[in-house]
């Protein structure tokens, strides 16, 4: 993959509305599937412009395997402009889609709406303009907590050259709690010294527009949660 700009900012809303969804901007395709553990391997492609996909003649949906998922991964997908796909468990499964099937997974392709009856094994993720715009339903909670905990110390490595461990569970816990009010981590306002590393997190509530969101970060001038890494350790510090 050629080297491109890091996104410095991450904002992760868990929907109150939704179950087991979340709105983030900041957390680009290649994060996603580096930063989840198991990374699925067999994706239907319901929007998207990558060019070495397969297509099965029951469905008509394009989709790729772990033949093809390194190269999808590797491709510039922010030149897709919306990018949506669901995860499946083998390829035969394409072949036993309904007709509802079939009609809730456009449903999904064009509107976002939730899945229930097609074979989704862990995620529905409809997003646009890589790393602006993501709308992710998941399976299990856990995924979403595994990606905070590996995606942000990721970007931290990019940002800053310097080794440093994933996130423990306990800490990872606590930021996807925050979720709930609208997690927002500044990277461009790291403080950095020899002995150790302080992001400021704060939350600023609900929203689904990311230009919104962006403007932000000229706008909060406080934060009082801080995750610290000192020591080959991670930690949240809360200041009074």
């Amino acid at each position: 993959m050629k080297k491109k700009e890091i996104r410095d900012l991450i904002y992760v809303s868990k929907s109150q509305r939704e179950a087991n969804c979340f709105y983030s901007y900041g957390i680009e395709f290649y994060e996603f599937m580096n930063g989840v553990s198991n990374r699925p391997e067999n994706l239907i492609l319901l929007k998207h412009d990558f060019h070495n996909e397969n297509w099965n003649q029951h469905s008509r949906f394009d989709y790729v395997t772990k033949e093809e998922i390194n190269e999808l991964i590797e491709d510039n997908v922010n030149r897709y402009g919306d990018f949506v796909w669901v995860d499946f468990s083998k390829e035969a499964d394409l072949d036993t889609l309904s007709s509802n099937d079939i009609a809730e997974l456009l449903f999904f392709s064009h509107l976002a709406r939730p899945l229930t009856r097609i074979p989704k094994i862990r995620f529905a993720y409809h997003s646009h303009d890589d790393g602006w715009f993501n709308k992710l339903y998941v399976s299990d909670l856990k995924d979403y907590e595994d990606l905070l905990a590996n995606v942000i110390p990721a970007k931290l490595r990019k940002l800053t050259g310097r080794k440093m461990n994933d996130i423990p569970q306990v800490v990872a816990s606590a930021l996807l709690e925050n979720t709930n009010d609208g997690l927002f981590i500044d990277l461009s306002r790291l403080i950095k010294s020899r002995a150790e590393l302080k992001i400021p997190i704060t939350t600023i509530g609900h929203f689904t527009d990311m230009d919104k969101v962006y403007d932000f970060r000229d706008e909060v001038r406080e934060y009082k949660l801080w995750l610290v890494y000192s020591q080959k350790l991670w930690k949240l510090i809360k200041e009074d």
